[in-house]
């Protein structure tokens, strides 16, 4: 009786779980959840922008109406409000797992750097 290899059923939608041990799930875990955060963060950021956007539009198409002049100014400040409990919750994110001894990026030397154009 000939015996033939076959190839382990996989899901092509999520690839490099084949050759997991389950000592690994922690980490697994952790990436996803940094992934989680990080999208997060950028959907955040993305709708204060846009909401900033739409609160300076509101405020040049105004035309001294008070009413809609303040509704502007209400959908202004609770963007950049936003906008402060997004960049506090981030930094929170990073204390906390700095004092749980964790690398939010996967290396031991976390360091935080601005982006720079030069």
């Amino acid at each position: 009786m000939m015996m033939f290899a076959v190839d382990p059923i996989t899901n092509p939608v999520i690839t490099g779980f084949a050759k997991q041990k389950p000592e690994d799930t922690p980490a697994i875990f952790a990436k996803f959840f940094s992934a989680l955060i990080g999208a997060l963060l950028i959907g955040a950021s993305l709708w204060t922008f846009i909401q900033l956007l739409w609160g300076g539009m509101d405020w040049i198409s105004s035309g001294g109406d008070k009413s809609k002049l303040e509704m502007a100014q209400h959908r202004i400040t609770t963007a950049l409000l936003g906008l402060f409990v997004v960049v506090s919750s981030w930094a929170l994110y990073l204390i906390v797992l700095q004092f749980l001894g964790i690398s939010p990026v996967g290396s031991s030397n976390f360091e935080f750097k601005i982006p720079t154009l030069f």
